[in-house]
C-alpha cells in the first residue's frame, strides 16, 4: 500500500490544510518490524510521531539495573507521542518499544510534526490529549505496582487476557506474563503454583488454562 494512500488514517489528517498535507506526505515513511524487533531504544534519536497500521507494540522503561516496566501497548489505529518526545519538551523520560508481533507503522518526521503543532491548533490539541491519556495510563500502572499485590495483578491480567481473546486460556510464558505485570519471573512462577494448587488455573508449557474465573475475580476485588 502506498504511503500517500494511507495518510488519511492519521487521526488529524482531515484537520490539515492542503499545504500541510503535502508537507506530511513528503516527510512520512512506512516501516515494518518483525516480532521481537526493537522500534526504539535508549539513547536513540527522536523517532518521530508513530501511528500503528497493523500489529502490536509494547512500550516500556528499563532501569539501570535492567528491570523492565511495561507502560502500555499500542495496537492498530493507535498513535504514540512518546516516540516523538522531542516535539514536547516536557517529556523527559526515555521509553523503549518492541514489536509484539509482525508490525507495520507510519512515522511522521519529528521536525515536521513539531511544525504542525506550532501552526495547527487541531494537531496541538490532539497531541496534548494523547499525551494526557498516555500519562493517565502510566499513572495507573504505577498505582498497580505500588498498591496492588502480585496475586491481584496476576489474576487481573489473566482475566483481561481471556476477555480479549474470548478463550479460557492464556498462551504466554511465565516470563512474558512477568514483563506484562511488572514482576520477576520467579515471583510469577510461585504465584502460579499457588493459583494452580487452589484450582484457579492449570499451568502447561507456554499455556495457562483458566479453571475458576469467579475465584480469580474474588482475588481482584478483595
Amino acid at each position: 500500500m502506498k504511503t500517500r494512500e494511507i495518510l488519511k488514517e492519521l487521526p488529524y489528517w482531515n484537520n490539515l490544510t492542503q499545504w500541510e498535507k503535502e508537507l506530511v506526505a513528503g516527510n512520512t515513511v512506512v516501516r515494518t518490524y518483525e516480532k521481537g524487533e526493537i522500534l526504539h531504544g535508549r539513547g536513540e534519536s527522536c523517532m518521530g510521531m508513530l501511528h500503528i497500521l497493523s500489529g502490536s507494540v509494547r512500550v516500556h522503561m528499563i532501569s539501570d539495573e535492567g528491570r523492565e516496566i511495561t507502560l502500555f501497548h499500542l495496537n492498530q489505529g493507535d498513535s504514540c507521542i512518546l516516540s516523538a518526545s522531542c516535539s514536547i519538551s516536557q517529556i523527559t523520560f526515555e521509553t523503549h518499544m518492541v514489536a509484539m508481533e509482525d508490525t507495520e507503522v507510519m512515522v511522521v518526521n519529528s521536525g515536521i510534526y513539531s511544525a504542525l503543532m506550532e501552526q495547527n491548533l487541531n494537531v496541538r490539541c490532539f497531541t496534548y490529549e494523547l499525551a494526557t491519556r498516555r500519562f493517565s495510563t502510566v499513572v495507573w500502572v504505577m498505582q498497580q505496582i505500588l498498591f496492588k499485590g502480585l496475586d491481584c495483578r496476576l489474576a487481573g491480567f489473566l482475566l483481561e487476557s481471556c476477555a480479549e481473546s474470548g478463550k479460557d486460556e492464556v498462551t504466554m510464558t511465565q516470563e512474558e506474563i512477568a514483563r506484562e505485570i511488572n514482576s520477576a519471573r520467579e515471583a510469577v512462577a510461585r504465584m502460579m503454583k499457588i493459583f494452580s494448587r487452589d484450582g484457579l488455573i492449570e499451568v502447561k508449557r507456554g499455556l495457562i488454562i483458566i479453571k475458576d474465573k469467579r475465584g480469580l475475580e474474588t482475588i481482584v476485588n478483595k
